[in-house]
């Protein structure tokens, strides 16, 4: 009784005993098919995606420039963000309206060096820059909201214009030994 309750009980023991694969299974790989899910919809809505999107990132800088105890990382991510999404709004709409954007992405640019410039405390420079920030994002709101960027937008086929066709590959012929001679 005695062996067979130091045998079970033992974990060396119990490994000697279980019976191992004879080869190492391989976790399936994934098969990825991305789709561009953006040429179906409207101008309009991808114009609202990108903005509600630099609404969020922007008033999440906002907040992380608002506490006490600065957190860099979350600073820097949420600047990187919102500046890609207002890139992108950039991006979709008209070559006028793409002239008054373009000093606005160069100001939040130029903060970018004043937020990398912030300490962990340094609360006087960060609530200098989180009202120009606000004072942006108000600027911004008034004047490329959603609602109000409908007639400003270009086209789809201006956003995504169609590939061309690719010409059908010739078969080679085959060449006899008697025509290269």
């Amino acid at each position: 009784m005695l062996c067979l309750l130091a045998g079970t009980g033992c974990e060396s023991m119990q490994r000697k005993f279980t019976r191992k694969p004879k080869k190492p299974q391989l976790p399936p790989a994934p098969i990825v098919n991305f789709l561009d899910y953006n040429r179906l919809v409207s101008p309009i809505d991808l114009y609202r995606k990108h903005y509600l999107l630099f609404d969020y990132w922007n008033s999440d800088l906002v907040r992380a420039l608002e506490e006490r105890n600065l957190n860099p990382k979350r600073i820097r991510r949420a600047y990187e963000e919102s500046l890609a999404e207002l890139q992108e709004l950039h991006g979709l709409v008209t070559e006028e309206k793409a002239a008054v954007l373009a000093p606005l992405i160069e100001e939040r640019v130029r903060l970018n060096g004043q937020l990398r410039m912030l300490g962990g405390q340094d609360l006087a420079r960060s609530q200098a820059v989180r009202r120009m920030l606000e004072a942006q994002g108000r600027e911004l709101d008034r004047t490329f909201a959603w609602r109000k960027m409908e007639d400003h937008l270009k086209p789809k086929s201006e956003l995504f214009p169609e590939e061309p066709p690719q010409p059908a590959a010739q078969p080679e012929e085959p060449v006899s030994d008697a025509e290269g001679s």
